[in-house]
């Protein structure tokens, strides 16, 4: 893994100081603590998953803040009678111009403190500050779009029939509830949150546990940007502080991306308050592999390497992004049996090349998984998938517990890494199916550098394998036949489908899956505005009302 490489470019110094990160509330934090000499007894520490060291720590919420909270957002969201546009509250219709304003100079924050929040990710999750820095730079984009669209975007007039004019407007919501994972904390809150925001609501967010602070930050940059006081939110803690949110009367929108497990919960709770929500939650991409076109007997080595060279490329950062913790994570390579085991041999060569070390590091390429109960389950799931299909499946590479750090490195060895994994099927069989079927490790979301091969002789075989899987989320699908790419898009169980890439993600591109496992509703896009708005139906009589119902024989209702 490349681990061991002296080469070390932008290391950070350790932090001298330990940041205790408090409740957002009404545009501020409600207690700031700065140094070690200041930590509250009740403090809960974050821990790098690089070395399973405390790097900062928040204050959970407590009961009376998460009243706090709502009380600020359902304050900053209601209308009162003698409101004009100049004290109108958020939500109301003549703040729209200035909605697109705000939303535009929370974009220009957030480019010009790209680093500074990427670099405090990287400390709380673990990610390469690679991948951290670039994603973060893209941020803007969300808020930008959303901005775009509120001053281009149109109402409608039904054909309500002679005499009558039908308009139909989008009215906010009310006071919503993000609940954001660990993996992307700010990508994902700036998804839910532009839209969010965009059609009038007023929201309280919940990150993770596991990271807070980056979401924390950039709360306070929103304030710098002009957002009124107690349209943004932000309290701290885990699951108990969660089920007050979703439990609570006022909430009327529950935006959540984890696990399903938890998505089943939330919505059982929400619904006992009939209350609308939107979720992502599991994946187990699958990235499917076709053949040269024509076949390979056509191909000389040198133009089948033009091929897949740069496929196994887009398959690797399918697969072992985020050290293969995304929920569109390419999981499952899906291979045409003609090209199999040169494929396998690549993508070997191509995970050795990883670089593992310290995620401040602009070299390294593979950093941890998040917790050590994740690594254990990981791990468990390797040895439990191998163990019963030994005969079938075989460990290209990986499969264990990295520990072999040294010198500048050694600290890493109490950290969560695991080594970038592959898993294959050994051969086509008519047992490959079956296989498929009921190994843990083509069922399970994983969330970790694990990547599973199988083999796959037609198309149709290609599609039943990459639909068996309870999940739909994410796929992408490797060819130079479009038309045959299009066929098979369409064929795919998954909400995301990716031709000849992988991951790729932008403001007005719809995002959800298609299976129940995956989630419900979809983010990005005019689809999470309307899904963070409601249609208001205003029916006008052009003509002098004259009917007397109760009088005129020949009157009509309708």
């Amino acid at each position: 893994w490349n681990s061991n490489a002296k080469k070390k470019k932008n290391k950070m110094s350790p932090t001298s100081r330990l940041a205790i990160y408090s409740s957002f509330i009404n545009g501020k934090c409600i207690n700031d603590h700065d140094t070690k000499e200041t930590l509250p007894d009740n403090h809960t520490p974050v821990v790098s998953p690089a070395t399973n060291k405390a790097v900062l720590g928040f204050v959970p919420s407590t009961p009376q803040d998460v009243e706090n909270a709502i009380s600020a957002a359902t304050e900053a969201f209601h209308a009162t009678d003698d409101d004009t546009d100049d004290t109108a509250p958020w939500s109301h219709h003549s703040q729209t111009s200035n909605r697109a304003s705000i939303l535009l100079s929370i974009a220009n924050e957030l480019r010009q403190n790209t680093t500074r929040l990427a670099d405090l990710e990287v400390q709380q999750i673990g990610r390469p500050c690679k991948e951290m820095r670039f994603q973060l730079s893209r941020l803007p984009e969300w808020f930008e779009y959303y901005a775009s669209l509120l001053r281009v975007h149109e109402e409608s007039v039904k054909p309500f029939g002679p005499g009558y004019l039908n308009v139909t407007k989008r009215a906010a919501l009310g006071v919503v509830v993000q609940i954001t994972p660990f993996n992307h904390p700010l990508l994902i809150t700036a998804k839910k949150l532009a839209p969010a925001l965009a059609a009038g609501n007023t929201v309280v967010i919940k990150p993770s546990e596991l990271a807070p602070a980056s979401v924390i930050e950039f709360a306070k940059l929103c304030t710098k940007a002009g957002l009124p006081p107690g349209v943004l939110n932000v309290l701290l803690g885990g699951k108990e502080v969660g089920e007050c949110l979703v439990s609570d009367t006022r909430i009327v929108k529950v935006d959540f991306t984890g696990g399903p497990s938890a998505g089943k919960e939330i919505g059982r709770q929400a619904g006992a308050n009939l209350c609308c929500v939107t979720q992502e939650l599991g994946g187990k991409a699958p990235m499917i592999v076709m053949p040269p076109p024509g076949g390979t007997q056509l191909y000389t080595a040198e133009k089948l390497n033009e091929y897949l060279d740069p496929i196994v490329n887009g398959c690797a950062f399918g697969a072992f992004i985020a050290s293969g913790q995304t929920c569109i994570a390419g999981t499952r390579a899906i291979v045409h049996e003609s090209i199999y085991e040169i494929f396998k041999e690549k993508m070997v060569l191509k995970v050795k090349c990883f670089r593992m070390g310290h995620p401040e590091c602009t070299d390294t390429t593979i950093g941890p998984v998040i917790t050590s109960k994740q690594l254990s389950f990981m791990d468990t799931c390797v040895k439990e998938g191998l163990s019963s299909d030994l005969e079938s499946l075989e460990l290209l590479c990986g499969g264990k517990r990295y520990t072999a750090f040294q010198d500048e490195k050694e600290e890493l060895n109490h950290g969560n890494w695991y080594e970038p994994t592959i898993i294959a099927v050994k051969q086509k069989s008519a047992l490959t199916q079956e296989i498929h079927h009921n190994n843990i490790l083509f069922q399970t979301e994983l969330f970790g550098p694990i990547l599973l091969l199988v083999p796959f002789s037609t198309t149709k075989e290609a599609i039943t394998l990459a639909n068996d899987t309870p999940y739909g989320l994410g796929c992408s699908i490797w060819t130079h036949d479009l038309v045959e790419a299009h066929s098979m898009a369409d064929a795919v169980q998954s909400g995301i489908v990716w031709i000849n890439d992988h991951h790729k993600n932008h403001p007005s591109s719809p995002w959800g899956g298609l299976k129940k496992e995956s989630g419900v509703g979809r983010e990005n896009g005019l689809d999470a505005y309307y899904e963070y708005t409601q249609t208001k139906s205003i029916v006008v009589n052009c003509n002098k009302f004259d009917s007397d119902w109760f009088k005129d024989a020949d009157a009509r209702y309708n």
